[in-house]
């Protein structure tokens, strides 16, 4: 983390000895957080609280949600267990005793679209917000669109909200379109849980008259209405 502030590995997964959803002997593992402010590690508090990790004495240093790597220091303050947290289960595993055990457990998953993967650009966060704070309305609902389906981005920024309601202000029905059944599918994947984010998109598609726009927003409610 001294060398690079986060960022995607050369290898992509973990050797473990648990059997977890990524695999039997293998936990998948291609970035890590960095360290800035609002983002990356220093989330670790709002990503505890939006996942209902109840575990004191941690840093989440990966995940998408479903599951974390965390530093735990319970044991060790100055040296850190490496830890996977899978917040589906509701349970935890140690992985090994510190972080340069975990890179030595480090490797690369075959995949025989490698080549393919290795072409694929994605996006960094300074990107993604340079799209919705762009003059150009395809970039600026690109830019919404992606931040909607990127986990390790914050959604409460000013920023979003503005780009968000832009598109809907400007953009053509197909880019609303499209930024909705994001926001329906993250939602009720429940990877979007912030209330401003939910009541503008809410707001935004009652003001809608297609047909389309309806149907989405009735299946946010249904699906809101259901986690109650």
């Amino acid at each position: 983390m001294k060398k690079q502030n986060g960022g995607y590995l050369k290898t992509d997964a973990v050797h473990v000895d648990f059997v977890n959803d990524d695999g039997e002997g293998f936990i998948l593992l291609d970035s890590l957080y960095g360290i800035e402010p609002g983002e990356g590690i220093l989330e670790t508090e709002y990503l505890k609280e939006e996942w209902e990790i109840t575990k004191d004495n941690i840093i989440l240093i990966a995940g998408d949600g479903h599951s974390f790597i965390a530093l735990d220091y319970e044991m060790n303050p100055s040296v850190p267990e490496i830890i996977y947290i899978d917040t589906e289960r509701g349970d935890a595993h140690k992985i090994c005793d510190d972080f340069d055990s975990l890179m030595d457990l480090m490797f690369t998953v075959e995949d025989d679209d490698d080549e393919e993967h290795d072409d694929i650009h994605i996006p960094t966060h300074e990107e993604i917000k340079a799209w919705a704070s762009s003059t150009n309305m395809n970039e600026v609902a690109n830019g919404v669109y992606t931040w909607i389906q990127d986990f390790s981005m914050v959604k409460e920024d000013n920023l979003l909200y503005e780009a968000f309601a832009k598109v809907f202000d400007q953009g053509t029905e197909q880019q609303k379109i499209t930024i909705a059944d994001a926001m329906r599918t993250e939602i009720e994947n429940e990877t979007i849980t912030n209330q401003t984010l939910i009541d503008l998109c809410l707001t935004l598609l009652r003001k809608e008259v297609g047909l389309d726009f309806i149907i989405y927003k009735e299946m946010i409610e249904e699906n809101l209405a259901d986690k109650r």
